[in-house]
Order: C-alpha cells, then structure tokens, then sequence
C-alpha cells in the first residue's frame, strides 16, 4: 500500500501544481522556464564557491592533514570511547558529503558490515552535515562574510551528532 502512495504522490504532486495554476490563471511552462532559468544563474553564482572547497578538500586529503587530526584527536576519541577508525570519518563529513561517505565505504570495507564500527560510521554519515560546504555555498552566492555563530553553532551540532551517534550505537547494538 505504502509503495502505491509513494510512486503515485509526484505525479499528484505535479497534477496539483497545474490545476492551481490553471485556477490562478499562471502560465506554467513559462513560470518553469523561468524557475529553470533562476535555478541556473544561481548554480553559476556558486560554482567558484564549490570549486574551491573541493580543491581545498583535495589539498588537505592529499597532504595528510587527516592524518595528522586524527593523531591529535584520538586521545579525545578514546576518552568518549570513540573507536579509532571513525575519527578520518569524523573530520571529513564537515567537509565533503561525498568524501564522508567514500570514507564510510572503505571503513565498512575494512571492519565488515554488520559490525559495530561500521554501524556507528553509517549513523555519523546520516545525523552529521558537510558544514563547511554548505556554508561556502549559502554564504559565498550571497556575498555574506560576517557568519557570525553560523560555524561555531553547527561544529557543535556535528560533535552532538557524532555524540549521540556512538552512544545510541553502543546502547542499540552492544
């Protein structure tokens, strides 16, 4: 039943946008067009944005600076009992989404799947964002260079993420 609902609610969805918009009396393909247009000056706006914090990625990855953060954070991991093999994972998804979840494949790769580390990986991929990518896009198209508590604020929220992650993973699966 559920599977039914799912495959039929875009087309409801987009069945619904053009019987409101014949009521309201709205080109629709022009108002798309339009949309589409919008949606692509914007993609050109944040392209350099985008380039350079995947370059800045590449060049930290490639000059072993997750190495290096993780022989300084693991006397901290193993004071919350964070399992070592996280910590690479724990620095990139601020990131990079993609790099994170790169990490995550070849951690499952090493450890096995069905293990608890592996567990606790996949649940920091899903309750943690890429804050540093988001905030290059959203605030770099914008033009906007006081972030004020913007990086403060969601570097916490990934630690609280990462936090509750690896303890609701030792009370779910230990």
């Amino acid at each position: 039943m559920l599977d039914i609902f799912s495959n039929a609610l875009v087309p409801i969805i987009i069945l619904y946008i053009i019987i409101y918009g014949r009521r309201k009396n709205i080109d629709i393909y022009d108002s798309f067009v339009r949309g589409a247009v919008e949606g692509l000056k914007a993609a050109w706006a944040i392209l350099p944005y985008i380039i350079g914090i995947f370059l800045a990625i590449g060049v930290f990855k490639t000059g072993n600076g997750i190495k290096i953060l993780e022989w300084m954070f693991t006397p901290i991991a193993r004071l919350m009992s964070i399992p070592r093999e996280l910590i690479g994972l724990i620095i990139v998804k601020p990131l990079s989404g993609s790099g994170a979840l790169g990490m995550y494949t070849e951690l499952a790769q090493r450890v096995g799947i069905d293990n608890i580390i592996e567990k606790m990986g996949a649940t920091i991929v899903g309750a943690s964002e890429t804050v540093f990518y988001t905030m290059a896009i959203y605030y770099g198209s914008l033009k906007i260079k006081n972030t004020r508590h913007t990086l403060s604020c969601a570097m916490l929220s990934h630690i609280a993420g990462v936090i509750a992650s690896v303890f609701i993973c030792y009370l779910l699966f230990t």
